[in-house]
């Protein structure tokens, strides 16, 4: 009926804004890794290994890109990773519900 519809409409936008709410956490971590990993290997960065690397930690990471870029440069990239994980919140909070219809 259309209560029915409606909880598997509100299960979908609640899946989405999870997955949003999620990224909106765990965005300054995705940039940091993706800074640390783009560094060239330590085998080929100079004779210490560190020479070359900017970025060597997590948290050391982020507090530079706040103090060079701007705090707001924690979340570049936020609006496709928020899209991605919104999608996936969706599809699994979606199917997860499915499933426990089908086993009940």
């Amino acid at each position: 009926g259309g209560s029915e519809a409606a909880a598997r409409g509100l299960d979908l936008v609640a899946g989405f804004g999870c997955g949003v709410l999620a990224t909106c956490f765990n965005a300054p971590f995705d940039v940091a890794k993706s800074r640390i990993q783009s560094q060239l290997p330590a085998a080929t960065a100079g004779a210490t290994g560190d020479s070359h690397r900017r970025y060597h930690g997590t948290l050391s990471t982020l507090a530079r890109i706040a103090r060079e870029e701007g705090l707001a440069a924690c979340w570049k990239g936020f609006q496709a990773k928020a899209i991605r994980m919104g999608l996936a919140g969706l599809v699994g909070l979606s199917s997860f519900d499915l499933v426990k219809w089908l086993l009940v």
